[in-house]
């Protein structure tokens, strides 16, 4: 009775379909100036996908531009759709070229050459500029200042290598506007000036530091020199000190006496927040006055590249330890007890970096003391030894824990449970398992129910927001027990829906279809790293039609044949490329796959070694009975030149 005369209601779509199309009928400079409100790049690419309109408006109101891969996308493309974009990021060469695992990876490619072009002949007003392992010659960066280098605010060359200092010094010629200038981890090459002329060649630079003392003297507005990992020749204390007076983020790679190092403190007292130095053992009849000196750096709260470091010197960092929230201990020569009496002061830490001569005990110490952190590194040394025990003492006490970097020598899932209870927030997890022993620790070999398959399912249950996990179990010497197994691959494919990278060394057994279980459940996977594991063709045939934004896999040493790499090739927008199998100084470098996501057409400046793959490849992928061979080589120990392995950051 009470619905008798009304009008039959519309349907939802129907009654807002009005609404969406006069919400679209908005003038275009409307759009445009709510979009410049958006910084945030997930949300910038939703918006891009809603209709046409929007994704002409966005694309001309971005500012910031990420490309995840140099081969992803033509140079020309980018102009094109971002004319006024102000930053770019442009990342080169696979994660992988870290660690040693590709060969010849200096003639790999990611030749920054068209990149630079583009900045220089389409982008005069560009402000921020950071290509990651990219190729880049002293000529690009010529190139580059010539053509934006007025305007050039922030400019950083992360691990990146082909340059020297003639490059350095076009860059401190022309960028005067520079605020913050970063080339950490990057291979520099030590050289003078030179100018051809009539076909000789003059050297004009006394030094090759002339462009560091150039650079103090024309960037008047620089605040942040990051050199980390790069080694200064003839370095100038008078150019330190006008830096220190300036910067509040200063990390250099070099070691000063006692008539240096005070002078330089002194300058640092007002300025520097953030300072990499050498603390070496050479100056410790005088660690008193430089204790003293640093206790007057009054916003000094970052500390790394702590060269040498010891057990004589380490009290030197004793009077501001308190106030550190950034503490890099990577490479200080300091034991067990010295390193848990420092950090046992470092009570207000976000960020620490230390090496697995810790101890379990020195990991108790960071539980009980440092309840503010963020973010731990623990690396391998060959003089270390780290246990569940330890990860369980930082568990309990650090539960704003969001990134764990961590080696181990013996892990269990009963750990890794705690871990997941006590540290919710966790984004990124990255369990690295190296195998080796020590008297005071009995030894287990993690197989048959000892495996970790159940503290897989605890971290991915407790840990919602991990977007990142690397699960790598070897040694140095090789291969370890297979301690994750097809059920702990398919706990990751059920509970990681959020994860954006995996990494697994030494993982599955059985059928070698595990991996099929991730392919249909990390929907949001970007990236995945393979190395001695047991996934065969049906799982790349699995990730060729799973994991829909997948945008990088790096495959090595996996019993995958022709077909099952054919099977990934033909998936749409998707190049994939064969390092082949390689003999070098006696030994076999397994073949390795690497595929990435690429709206243009395969490359054209692949080395030698290296093949596309497309429907007409015919080449056998594997030479030998492989995975697991005798005569293959094993990847680097983690205490190598890096100190890392595959499993560490990059």
């Amino acid at each position: 009775m009470g619905d008798r005369g009304r009008r039959p209601q519309k349907s939802m779509i129907d009654n807002q379909a009005p609404v969406l199309s006069t919400f679209l009928a908005c003038p275009v400079e409307i759009w445009e100036e709510v979009f410049s409100f958006v910084w945030v790049p997930a949300d910038r690419n939703a918006i891009s996908q809603v209709c046409k309109q929007f994704y002409k408006s966005e694309a001309r109101t971005r500012e910031k531009v990420m490309v995840s891969s140099c081969y992803a996308i033509k140079p020309d493309d980018v102009a094109k759709r971002f004319p006024k974009a102000r930053s770019f990021s442009v990342k080169g060469k696979p994660r992988v070229v870290d660690f040693s695992l590709i060969p010849h990876a200096k003639k790999w490619g990611a030749y920054a050459t068209p990149w630079v072009a583009l900045f220089a002949q389409h982008y005069p007003f560009l402000y921020h500029l950071r290509l990651k392992r990219m190729s880049i010659s002293d000529s690009d960066i010529k190139t580059l200042v010539q053509g934006c280098g007025a305007s050039l605010q922030i400019l950083e060359f992360e691990k990146c290598c082909g340059f020297s200092t003639i490059g350095l010094q076009s860059i401190a010629e022309t960028c005067r506007n520079l605020r913050a200038l970063s080339f950490a981890e990057s291979a520099v090459e030590h050289r003078q000036l030179q100018e051809e002329e009539e076909g000789t060649a003059t050297a004009t630079g006394s030094s090759s530091t002339h462009w560091l003392s150039m650079l103090a003297e024309r960037a008047g507005s620089l605040q942040f020199l990051d050199m980390t990992l790069v080694e200064i020749q003839d370095l100038d204390i008078g150019v330190l000190l006008k830096l220190a007076t300036r910067c509040h983020t200063l990390r250099i790679c070099a070691s000063m006496n006692i008539d240096q190092i005070l002078p330089f403190l002194k300058a640092c007292t007002s300025s520097v927040r953030s300072l990499g130095m050498g603390l070496h053992s050479h100056n410790v009849e005088h660690r008193k006055r430089i204790a003293a000196a640093m206790s007057n750096c009054k916003n000094l709260t970052e500390m790394s590249g702590l060269w040498d470091l010891d057990e004589d010197s380490v009290m030197m960092l004793m009077p501001i330890a308190p106030r550190l929230t950034r503490l890099d201990l990577t490479y200080a020569l300091l034991g067990e007890s010295q390193l848990s009496d420092l950090i046992s002061s470092c009570v207000n830490l976000y960020d620490l970096k230390v090496t697995d001569i810790i101890g379990d005990e020195g990991l108790r110490v960071v539980g009980r003391s440092c309840h503010k952190l963020r973010k731990l590194v623990v690396l391998h040394d060959d003089a270390g030894f780290i246990t569940q025990h330890g990860l369980v003492g930082v568990a309990i006490g650090c539960h704003l824990l969001e990134k764990l970097i961590f080696y181990s020598a013996d892990m269990n899932s009963e750990a890794m449970g705690i871990l997941a209870l006590s540290c919710p927030g966790l984004t990124d997890v990255r369990l690295c398992h190296v195998q080796k022993y020590h008297a005071s620790h009995p030894v287990v070999h993690l197989e048959g129910n000892n495996t970790l398959n159940e503290g897989i399912r605890a971290l991915l249950q407790g840990c919602p927001k991990v977007r990142r996990l690397a699960l790598c179990f070897c040694n140095k010497y090789g291969l370890s027990n297979v301690v994750v197994t097809e059920d702990g691959i398919r706990y990751v494919g059920k509970y990681g829906t959020n994860l954006r990278m995996i990494t697994l060394t030494n993982c599955g057994n059985g059928s070698g279809e595990s991996l099929s279980y991730i392919a249909m459940g990390c929907l949001q996977l970007r990236k995945l790293e393979l190395l001695h594991c047991m996934f065969t063709d049906a799982s790349m045939m699995a990730l060729a039609q799973g994991c829909p934004c997948l945008k990088y896999l790096w495959v090595q040493d996996c019993p995958v044949s022709l077909e099952g790499v054919k099977a990934l090739a033909r998936r749409p927008g998707l190049h994939v490329e064969v390092v082949r199998e390689i003999e070098m100084e006696g030994m076999t470098v397994p073949w390795q796959m690497i595929a990435y996501a690429s709206a243009t057409s395969p490359r054209k400046d692949r080395p030698d070694h290296i093949d596309a793959v497309d429907a007409s490849y015919d080449v056998p992928v594997i030479s030998k009975e492989m995975p697991h061979s005798d005569n293959v080589a094993k990847w680097p120990s983690v205490s190598n030149s890096d100190g890392n392995s595959p499993g560490y950051e990059g």
